[in-house]
């Protein structure tokens, strides 16, 4: 074989490797990375949360009655504006319910403002109404053991109402039911010198202006008259 000859096959030979060389990589699969352990998918449940629990409401004392302030700072009054306050020298009639048969009795109260009470004894009513007072007397009663269950009711004073200032007929007159303002001055007649636009009613010691315009033209509701309420009807200055 002569050196051309080497040559060729040489060449041929390295080819043929080559070739050989680049087919085994082609075909021989690369290392993959190891598969990641499986996990089943965990299904996301909505959760909802709970509103927190509103504070106690704040119980703040005004005057004869008690103002409740509830969670959203509304203010609410504990005592009706519209009841009647029972005050020295009211007559009223209780009556307890109580086994065998229940008891009625008329008091009077006091200058202190106190009823006497059977087993009790002395009891402030003054500034209340009837039925906190019936509440606190049934308490009272239960709690000093005399009675397990017990009912009061308290008849409030003959129902009146006042009139004053510039009227022909100045007095007490009797309060039957739905009597409301307008209606309590239609019944009297008033003087020349009266200011008809306008009256002060007073009610648990609280004055107020009333314009009966407004009531006339449905701006403001007509009140309705409680017992004890006086209505004033001023004079005119013009």
């Amino acid at each position: 074989m002569t050196l051309g000859g080497v040559v060729r096959w040489g060449g041929v030979a390295g080819a043929a490797a080559a070739l050989w060389l680049v087919a085994g990589c082609v075909s021989v699969p690369s290392r993959s990375e190891p598969a990641a352990p499986y996990v089943p998918v965990q299904k996301r449940v909505a959760t909802v949360a709970q509103a927190p629990r509103p504070a106690a409401p704040a119980r703040i004392p005004a005057g004869n009655g008690e103002v409740t302030q509830s969670a959203t700072g509304a203010v609410e009054s504990a005592q009706d504006p519209m009841a009647r306050i029972l005050k020295s020298g009211d007559r009223i009639q209780i009556t307890i319910f109580v086994p065998p048969e229940p008891g009625t009795f008329l008091s009077v109260v006091d200058e202190r403002g106190h009823i006497n009470l059977p087993l009790i004894g002395s009891f402030v009513v003054a500034g209340k109404t009837c039925s906190e007072c019936q509440r606190q007397i049934e308490k009272e009663y239960i709690d000093q053991k005399y009675y397990k269950t017990v009912t009061v009711v308290i008849v409030p004073p003959e129902s009146e109402y006042t009139l004053t200032g510039e009227v022909e007929r100045p007095g007490s007159y009797p309060l039957t039911r739905n009597v409301t303002l307008k209606y309590a001055l239609a019944r009297t007649t008033y003087t020349p010198y009266a200011d008809k636009t306008k009256v002060f009613l007073t009610r648990n010691n609280v004055r107020v202006e009333i314009t009966l315009e407004d009531i006339d033209k449905g701006k403001k509701p007509d009140p309705v008259i409680i017992p004890g309420d006086i209505i004033e009807v001023p004079r005119s200055w013009y």
